[in-house]
C-alpha cells in the first residue's frame, strides 16, 4: 500500500508581501515560507524588516521601498524577478491608520496618505506584477482590506474609503484578467490582537475588554488566525474563487 508524501500547498512559488514588517505581514510571510513558498517581505521600514530575522537568498528577501512611489514599486518588483523569475502571488497589506477624525474635520494631509499607502500603493504593486503574471497565465493578487470596508466606524473615513477601494480593486482586476488565469480576492479582518492594538489600549486584555463585546464571537481575531486564512486563498484548493471578499471578522459586519 503506498502512502501519500506531503506536497507543501506554496512549493517552489514566489509571493511578495507589502508592509511585511508588521505583525500581520510578517505572519503572512511565515505562513507562506512554512508551505514552500519563496517570499519577498517589501516594506518602507528597513529596520522592521530587519528586527524579524535575517534574508536567506533561496527563500527570503527583504525589499525597501515606498508603496506610493511608482518607480520605486516597478524597481521593487524588478528586483524580485531579477532574483526568482517569477511572481505567483502578490499581497497587497501595507497601510496606515491615519487619526480619528471626523469626514469634515480631515485634514487634505491625512485623507491623502490614507489613499496614497493603502490604496494607490496596492494599484501601483498590482500593475507592477501583472504582466509577469500575464506570462505564465496564472497568479493571485490578494488586498487586505478590513471589515471597515464594509461597515462604519466613527472617524474612521479615510480608513474606510481607502479599504472600501481595496475591495473594489480586487473585484476589477478579477474581472480584468480571469481570462488570463489571474484571481484577485480581497480579505477582511475585524479586530485581531497585532502589537499595534495592544500598544492602543495597553494591553491585550485591556484591548479583549474594550472591543471584544461587538464581535458575536466575543473576542478578538489572532494574527495566525488571519495568516491562515491568506494562506487558504493562495492554495489550488481555493482556485475558483474570485472577485470576491472573504471577512475575518468574527461576525462583526453580519449584525
Amino acid at each position: 500500500m503506498s502512502t501519500a508524501i506531503a506536497h507543501p500547498a506554496l512549493a517552489g512559488q514566489v509571493v511578495v508581501i507589502t508592509g511585511a514588517g508588521g505583525d500581520l505581514g510578517w505572519a503572512i510571510a511565515q505562513a507562506c515560507r512554512a508551505a514552500g513558498a519563496r517570499v519577498a517581505c517589501c516594506d518602507h521600514d528597513a529596520r522592521a524588516l530587519a528586527e524579524r530575522g535575517g534574508e536567506d537568498p533561496d527563500a527570503l528577501r527583504h525589499v525597501v521601498f515606498d508603496v506610493a512611489d511608482p518607480d520605486a514599486t516597478a524597481q521593487a518588483v524588478e528586483q524580485v524577478l531579477a532574483a526568482w523569475g517569477r511572481v505567483d502571488v502578490l499581497v497587497n497589506n501595507a497601510a496606515i491608520v491615519t487619526p480619528g477624525e471626523k469626514v469634515g474635520d480631515l485634514s487634505l494631509a491625512h485623507w491623502r496618505a490614507a489613499l496614497d499607502v493603502n490604496l494607490t500603493g496596492a494599484w501601483l504593486m498590482s500593475r507592477a506584477v501583472l504582466p509577469a503574471m500575464q506570462r505564465a497565465r496564472r497568479g493571485l493578487v490578494l488586498n487586505v482590506a478590513s471589515q471597515l470596508g464594509s461597515v462604519a466606524a466613527p472617524g474612521r473615513g479615510a480608513y474606510g474609503a481607502s479599504k472600501a477601494g481595496l475591495i473594489a480593486l480586487a473585484r476589477a482586476i478579477a474581472v480584468d484578467y480571469a481570462d488570463e488565469g489571474i484571481r484577485a480576492v480581497s480579505l477582511s479582518p475585524g479586530a485581531v490582537l497585532t502589537g499595534r492594538v495592544m500598544r492602543r489600549y495597553g494591553s491585550a486584555d485591556a484591548a479583549t475588554a474594550a472591543l471584544a463585546g461587538k464581535y458575536p464571537v466575543g473576542r478578538l481575531g489572532t494574527i495566525d488566525e488571519v495568516a491562515q486564512s491568506a494562506l487558504f486563498l493562495m492554495t489550488e484548493g481555493a482556485g475558483f474563487i474570485t472577485g470576491t471578499d472573504l471577512r475575518v471578522d468574527g461576525g462583526y459586519s453580519t449584525v
